[in-house]
């Protein structure tokens, strides 16, 4: 005997079988087709509807039942093969699927007697004959569940409304008295097990029924509607549920951690996805990969290309053989990059010295070399703009700078609602390290991939292979070249700089840096301070070589014709010879003397006599346009000049400009001790930054300050000779000396005050009358009226080192004078002789002031004296430039 044990889940269906068979107290729906006369049977129709036969439609987006419907016969004869042969001789009549709600309507007829009871009788044993059949055949099919055969108990209500799709929940409305809890339980129970029934209160006219599973809801929907009860008439409808995922729900519960969670995934993401394309665009830019123009075919072809298009003479270009300063520093700066990189390179010089072709000629035999104009990246306004113009020179693709925006909303969001910072927030700054980072993984890789392949070919040649930098040749190592750097602020300067410290010290790449201005020198060294810097310092040429270029510049072309730029004049190369040949060498020696050794200024001057203009003039044009640079920029009120924070006075610069005018370089530590500078170097430095002064470094320290260009120089000239504008200028400057000298006249008086000084000299008169014939004696005024008195202003001033005078009959036709006006009379009085008098009968105190504040007290009457001989000679100087600008 074998013994056969029922597992949890047949227990379950056990007993929802018996509690269905309980609760179903209801008979099936029976319609009365044709009434049978003459003892005949009556015609009845019924139905049955077959669940679970199709896949129910779960939303909107599922094509499922759309894929079915498009076979709606072949599924029809599906339904009916599912179907026994009917009993007590009823027969089908229609099939009606419903493919949204995954099953399907069997009409069926048959004959019964003319008594209604019986008719439903035998009505539902044809059902559950099928539903014996059904379940005892078929096989479970959508979600696992059998195939049931249910009775239609109502009048089913067909449509296909696109929203009303099955949800567990089904909205009974009571048409007529309405139902308890109990009735609707019994009513609806057989379908399925019911979660909840919902109902507002015992008057209600609707409720709602909740079921566990969707099958049971669409079940009872296409059996129960239509339905009556007692009197009152059931209408199912579905009531569209929120499908929101428990999950998404939870997410929404706890919106404070998960929205900067799923942000910073999101972003995760998106970098996880574009950073290793960025990573090859980086390279590409680096090695040129697949860069057609540096194919050498191609590349030259290219170029002739577009040459023969702009039909036009080439600028004459910079003849580095002429120029043996630039051609001895760019040998030195390629010896440099042949060594493993070590630190910095720093090539700095004025403007127009060659930088540029320095660092080219230096770097023609390199690889892989990454050039990073800074000037582009000032030029830019905004940090965005800066990052994004980086992010271009250096061929990182593609660039997102709607995620900056999108993260510091979404973290301006969480802490609007939770109030602290999710810490995903991105900035210009954030997204330039990326950047730099990607480049630095791209060099990395440059790296190793040259290492490996020449690991491969010691291997091959039977030697070993060292992991070490020595072992990549000079040539495949990269150049990092910062052009124009420091030159102009930029926001990412100190991110870039300690980047660059940290990829030279791995090794990576050289990184050779392009300034106007030493003092970027200096910030180098601070980016790494463990390693000294490699500095190449560049300078105008000399006046030899100046006239050499001029000279080879302005050699007859050897075309026959050249048209000039600016119209569609033709002058022919003899027309040229003879133009030059009136210009004396002298005048091209001058206009050398004059530009200096500057390459800019040099090649300016050659471009307008090549134009046609005579020398004279276009040298006079380059000093005049000189005189307006420096009117424009030095002597502006506006706070910043272009991008240079202006930092000086006019009246600083115009002291500086007549020291240069005369000289043509002054010492630094002179100028910066001066009064109008007072030891600061703000003003010094300002005037580098915009280039009017360069300042000459001796020892890593400035030295000599010289005229921002070599054609300032005759342009400082040139405005020192305008008279009304130098008169102008002065006033302005000796206005500046003289209030500078009355702050510290001013500043002696009030400590003079504060010690007593004259007071303590009134109280000390009647004590010292006995020995002022002694005092006058010594000064040269014996034999003056015995009854003459010194004031304790004049016996200040005689104490302090001058001759002192008495007041008395000389004095008495005038009102008494203020202790300046003494001072000024003891100062400036006939030169001073020489004391010989003893030394017991001179006077070494000022009587009434303490031993303790005589050294102070003269000190500070030493001061007074220098500042007011010197604001005497400024407002004599002062009254005389008046004088001229009234003259003019």
């Amino acid at each position: 005997m074998q013994t056969r044990f029922l597992v949890p889940g047949a227990l379950k269906r056990v007993a929802w079988q018996h509690t269905t068979r309980r609760v179903q107290q209801r008979s099936i729906h029976v319609d009365c087709l044709e009434k049978g006369t003459n003892g005949e049977q009556t015609k009845y129709q019924a139905a049955l509807f077959i669940d679970n036969v199709f896949p129910l439609k779960m939303s909107r987006l599922d094509i499922r039942p759309y894929l079915v419907l498009r076979n709606s016969g072949a599924m029809r004869k599906k339904v009916q093969g599912l179907l026994p042969e009917l009993p007590h001789g009823a027969s089908i009549s229609d099939i009606d699927p419903h493919f949204r709600d995954g099953g399907s309507l069997v009409h069926f007829t048959f004959e019964a007697g003319s008594g209604l009871e019986a008719a439903r009788d035998k009505a539902q044993g044809v059902v559950d004959a099928v539903n014996t059949h059904v379940q005892a055949h078929s096989k479970q099919r959508w979600l696992g569940l059998a195939t049931r055969a249910l009775a239609v108990r109502g009048v089913p209500f067909c449509e296909d409304i696109v929203r009303m799709l099955p949800s567990k929940r089904v909205r009974v409305e009571f048409c007529g008295p309405a139902l308890g809890v109990e009735q609707v339980y019994g009513e609806f129970r057989p379908y399925g097990r019911i979660l909840d029934i919902e109902m507002p209160n015992d008057a209600a006219r609707w409720a709602v029924v909740h079921y566990t599973r969707l099958r049971g809801a669409t079940s009872a929907r296409n059996c129960v509607h239509g339905d009556v009860v007692g009197t009152t008439k059931l209408l199912l409808a579905y009531v569209r549920e929120n499908r929101e995922h428990v999950a998404v729900q939870w997410i929404k519960d706890h919106s404070k951690f998960m929205i900067p969670l799923a942000a910073a995934a999101l972003i995760a993401a998106i970098y996880a996805v574009f950073d290793p394309i960025r990573e090859f665009c980086v390279e590409n830019k680096i090695t040129h990969r697949f860069d057609l123009s540096h194919v050498p075919l191609l590349g030259d072809v290219r170029r002739a290309a577009m040459r023969s298009l702009l039909r036009r003479d080439s600028a004459p270009q910079q003849d580095m053989s002429a120029w043996s300063g630039l051609t001895d520093q760019g040998s030195r700066l390629a010896s440099i990059l042949d060594e493993p990189p070590e630190s910095f390179v720093v090539v700095s010089g004025p403007h127009g010295s060659g930088k540029t072709r320095v660092v080219e000629q230096a770097t023609a035999g390199k690889k892989y070399c990454i050039v990073v104009d800074a000037r582009k990246l000032a030029a830019e306004h905004s940090d965005l703009e800066q990052m994004t113009q980086l992010a271009r020179q250096l061929g990182w693709w593609p660039v997102f700078n709607s995620i900056i925006s999108i993260t510091n909303a979404v973290d301006m969001m969480v802490k609007a609602t939770t109030g602290s910072n999710a810490g995903i927030s991105a900035t210009p700054e954030s997204q330039v390290r990326r950047i730099l980072e990607t480049l630095a993984l791209a060099l990395a890789n440059i790296r190793q991939r040259r290492l490996q392949l020449q690991a491969r070919e010691r291997e091959h040649e039977g030697r070993s292979f060292s992991e070490s930098v020595h072992t990549v040749p000079s040539a495949d190592i990269p150049v990092i070249v910062l052009d124009n750097f420091m030159d102009k602020s930029i926001a990412f300067t100190p991110v870039i700089l300690d980047w660059a410290a940290s990829v030279v010290e791995a090794g990576l790449a050289h990184c050779v840096i392009t300034t106007s201005s030493i003092s970027g020198y200096h910030e180098v060294q601070r980016a790494q301070p463990q390693s000294p810097a490699s500095l190449v310092s560049l300078a105008d040429a000399s006046p030899i070589e100046a006239i050499s270029l001029l000279q080879h510049q302005l050699a007859p072309p050897n075309l026959l014709q050249q048209t000039t730029p600016d119209s569609s004049s033709v002058e022919s190369a003899e027309s040229y010879v003879q133009r030059l040949d009136t210009a004396s060498s002298d005048s091209i020696a001058n206009a050398a003397q004059v530009l200096g050794g500057r390459l800019e200024d040099l090649q300016l001057f050659v471009q307008k006599v090549r134009a046609g203009e005579s020398v004279d003039a276009a040298l006079e044009d380059i000093v005049q346009r000189s005189i307006t640079e420096v009117r424009k920029y030095a002597f502006a009120d506006d706070s910043e000049v272009g991008q240079c924070e202006h930092t000086w006075s006019p009246e600083q610069f115009w002291f500086l400009l007549t020291e240069l005018a005369q000289h043509n370089d002054v010492e630094y530590d002179r100028v910066r001790s001066s009064a109008l500078f007072a030891g600061k170097d703000d003003a010094l430095l300002g005037l580098a930054e915009a280039q009017l002064i360069t300042m000459v470094y001796n020892n890593d320290r400035p030295s000599r300050i010289r005229a921002g260009r070599p054609v300032y120089a005759a342009a400082f000239t040139r405005i020192l000779e305008d008279p009304g504008f130098a008169s102008s200028m002065t006033v302005k400057m000796n206005k500046k000396f003289i209030a500078l000298e009355t702050a510290k006249i001013r500043e002696a008086e009030n400590e003079l005050s504060v010690l007593n000084v004259f007071r303590a000299s009134v109280e000390a008169q009647s004590a010292l009358t006995s020995s002022m014939a002694i005092v006058a004696a010594s000064n040269g005024y014996k034999g003056r009226d015995k009854g003459c008195r010194l004031s304790p202003e004049a016996y200040i001033g005689q104490v302090a080192g001058t001759s002192g005078r008495c007041q008395g009959s000389e004095l008495g036709h005038r009102p008494r004078e203020s202790w300046m006006s003494w001072m000024r009379s003891f100062f400036y009085s006939s030169p001073q002789v020489p004391r010989t008098t003893d030394a017991g009968v001179q006077p070494s105190i000022i009587p009434g002031i303490p031993a303790e504040l005589q050294g102070r007290v003269q000190f500070l009457l030493r001061i007074i004296h220098s500042s007011q001989q010197k604001i005497d000679r400024w407002d004599a100087e002062t009254r005389e430039q008046v004088k001229r600008l009234a003259s003019l």
